[in-house]
């Protein structure tokens, strides 16, 4: 497998989000083979040294479920590693300390899809097909203390107004975006 060049690449905030296409999936009649090299994904990203400690599978059935903006507070705060395995999403990323709308990142991911999220970076994803599945690998665990996000609505009237989501009540409940 040879990795592609990065589709997108944000060098604001010191930071570079990376999006790569390095897996290939094998298709038949009976479903889908997806092969993950760690070692390989790790050397291909810039983080050989990388070193996850919680794995996260996200399934969404239908098209139009919206999930996010989520990150975890200090001392927890995460990297993230977003691996699409099925289906097709747009990626929402922005730096937790933003003050501007215009630092969102979109991201458009399908199947064999990889993406590196930043622990000071917000995150999000609504699916653009039904039937999506994603893997997270993070550096550190789920910590419900220090879980948090911000409630989507302020970005869907901006960014996506005639559209309609499926969005959690635990989701809908977190703080407004800051801008």
């Amino acid at each position: 497998m040879m990795a592609t060049s990065p589709r997108s690449d944000v060098d604001r905030f010191y930071i570079r989000i990376i999006v790569f296409k390095i897996f290939k999936v094998f298709p038949d009649d009976r479903g889908y083979l997806n092969p993950i090299d760690l070692k390989y994904l790790l050397k291909t990203i810039g983080k050989p040294n990388f070193l996850f400690s919680y794995q996260l599978i996200s399934s969404s059935k239908e098209k139009n479920v919206f999930r996010g903006f989520h990150y975890q507070k200090p001392p927890d705060e995460q990297m993230k590693i977003l691996i699409v395995h099925q289906g097709s999403i747009k990626d929402i990323i922005f730096p937790i300390s933003s003050t501007k709308f215009s630092d969102i990142h979109e991201f458009d991911l399908e199947a064999g899809d990889v993406i590196v999220i930043p622990s000071n970076f917000a995150h999000g994803f609504y699916t653009k097909s039904s039937n999506v599945l994603l893997q997270y690998l993070t550096d550190k665990k789920f910590s419900p203390e220090n879980y948090t996000g911000f409630n989507p609505k302020k970005y869907i009237q901006n960014s996506l107004p005639h559209s309609e989501f499926i969005i959690s009540s635990k989701d809908k409940d977190l703080p407004e975006l800051p801008f």
